[in-house]
């Protein structure tokens, strides 16, 4: 066990014991850790070190705080948080599955109807927390698990801490790695303050992008490089890389990518809405396995809330 989880561990206590060290993000770290009451498996994230020094524990708290209010059978519960030192945690729900990151990077891109499905759970998801006054931030594959061929978003509330703490400053400016460029609306990579919903809905068409054309619309070899092309490049039309796709589904996407966010669905749940339907779209026997994924879920968080 290293230095960190080491740490994490003593501030941990004994409600949970960390069993091992899961693939994370970039900078942040997971590890799979039995929750001792109830002897169940979760997830730990911390965040990156340098964050302690600039979110404070309380801010952190807030905001991880608002994203636990959250309920839908799209959005990944938090069942608690806590700060000690530099370590800034929070614990999730374990979930089987992989994340939509790694199944694009063994399949390259995924089937049309696979696609659409994602895109519209997401999407669902996502107008849920606008409506409660969430932006998520930082919508990319890393943070959209899959489960049983449903997807489920986590990291509500992250991203809007370190935001918020660092001011609002321009994503290209030294230390500051708030959000994800690839997938970083022209507003939110500029730092702009008055970031919505429809940076939300830009992140998701750059991701649905990438599951039916196996890359991303906008790439360059610096961060400087992919702030320019999402603000000045227009995205190679996507039935160009891929034909089969259907012309609606182009149009949404293409829509949604708009430079101007005046230009793109102004919500999430419309650009919902102009995706066509998988085919066979939730048969009853995946409407009720998905309902009962929204009452474990919703359980979970509630329990822990009890508590």
């Amino acid at each position: 066990m290293d230095d960190l989880a080491a740490r994490l561990q003593a501030a941990l206590g004994d409600a949970y014991l960390l069993e091992r060290e899961m693939a994370g993000g970039a900078s942040s770290r997971l590890f799979l850790a039995l929750e001792r009451a109830l002897d169940r498996r979760v997830v730990v994230k911390v965040l990156p070190p340098d964050a302690a020094t600039e979110v404070s524990a309380a801010r952190f708290k807030r905001e991880i705080s608002l994203a636990a209010h959250l309920q839908h059978p799209h959005i990944l519960p938090v069942l608690s948080a806590g700060a000690r030192g530099d370590l800034l945690y929070y614990v999730m729900p374990y979930l089987e599955g992989e994340s939509l990151r790694h199944r694009l990077q063994r399949e390259g891109r995924l089937p049309i109807d696979d696609a659409l499905t994602i895109m519209r759970e997401v999407a669902d998801a996502l107008a849920v927390a606008h409506g409660a006054g969430i932006v998520h931030r930082d919508v990319k594959p890393g943070n959209i698990l899959l489960q049983g061929g449903h997807a489920v978003l986590t990291d509500f509330g992250v991203a809007r801490a370190l935001e918020e703490a660092r001011g609002g400053r321009r994503l290209t400016d030294p230390g500051t790695a708030v959000g994800t460029p690839g997938y970083m609306s022209p507003e939110q990579a500029v730092g702009e303050s008055s970031v919505d919903a429809r940076s939300d809905v830009y992140a998701l068409a750059i991701v649905g992008y990438e599951m039916l054309a196996g890359a991303l619309p906008f790439t360059g070899r610096t961060v400087q490089a992919v702030v320019a092309a999402h603000m000045a490049q227009a995205p190679k039309p996507l039935r160009d890389v891929r034909p089969d796709v259907p012309g609606a589904l182009a149009d949404a996407i293409g829509r949604a990518l708009a430079k101007d966010p005046a230009d793109r669905f102004q919500t999430a749940a419309a650009f919902r809405d102009a995706l066509p339907l998988p085919a066979g779209a939730y048969p009853r026997g995946r409407r009720s396995g998905l309902r009962a994924l929204a009452a474990g879920l919703a359980a979970l968080a509630g329990f822990h809330r009890a508590r």
